[in-house]
């Protein structure tokens, strides 16, 4: 739990300190921040997930084939797998395939955002976590992977923000999955349609109105305090 509060914690004031950035133009600055916040957001993918698997609700034996996975994503596509077997008590290997059709669409809508969002994301964090912040290199590191590098010139905000809170809709209706026993059937249309409009505003990518709207905000905010600077020097009240 300690390390989830650093976590958020730090990856709030990164973004503080980003949207701060943003405000005064300051190119070097957001390419930086920027990047922090992808590697603290990465970094809580993984945090979240090893707290689901730790939990005394999920299965033990479980856990142990999760942690078998050779990355985070199948670790997490794993979770999946054993969280529905338990609910639906049906054999791993017959998700989603034996799953009530209702059940099965939830597997398959869960699913899907893993590897939409989720895979990117940890290419990135990857990619920052090896020094790789401005040039993405292959596995061998011999030579540029064209795609990792794009998608680290293509990194915002905006989107980093949007992602931290699909996650945490995500990680609820695993909660709900592993835990509660009607919650999820209950509340999964409440979770999927915050988790769907995030997706949908991550699509349409409003990232550079947001930051020239940040922008035009900070230049008011200097104008009017230099308007009102030279009014209190004229009435002489400093």
């Amino acid at each position: 739990m300690r390390n989830a509060v650093a976590l958020e914690t730090s990856f709030e004031v990164a973004s503080r300190s980003c949207k701060e950035a943003i405000r005064h133009g300051e190119k070097h600055e957001i390419v930086a921040l920027t990047r922090t916040c992808a590697l603290l957001l990465g970094a809580t993918l993984e945090d979240r997930l090893m707290a689901i698997i730790s939990s005394p609700y999920f299965p033990e034996d479980g856990e142990r084939r999760v942690m078998q996975e050779r990355n985070v994503l199948g670790m997490w596509n794993q979770v999946l797998v054993e969280a529905f077997a338990v609910r639906y008590k049906v054999p791993r290997s017959k998700v989603p395939s034996a799953l009530p059709y209702t059940s099965a669409a939830y597997f398959s809508g869960m699913k899907s955002v893993l590897d939409q969002w989720m895979d990117p994301l940890i290419n990135v964090r990857n990619s920052l976590a090896h020094g790789q912040w401005i040039v993405a290199f292959n596995e061998q590191r011999n030579n540029v992977n064209q795609d990792r590098t794009k998608r680290l010139n293509s990194l915002t905000l905006w989107h980093l923000r949007l992602q931290s809170n699909m996650l945490k809709h995500l990680e609820r209706l695993i909660f709900d999955l592993t835990v509660t026993q009607y919650a999820f059937e209950r509340d999964f249309d409440k979770h999927w349609a915050n988790l769907k409009a995030a997706q949908t505003r991550i699509s349409v990518d409003r990232s550079k109105e947001w930051e020239l709207l940040l922008r035009r905000r900070h230049q008011r905010g200097k104008k009017y305090a230099g308007r009102n600077y030279t009014r209190l020097t004229e009435a002489g009240i400093i």
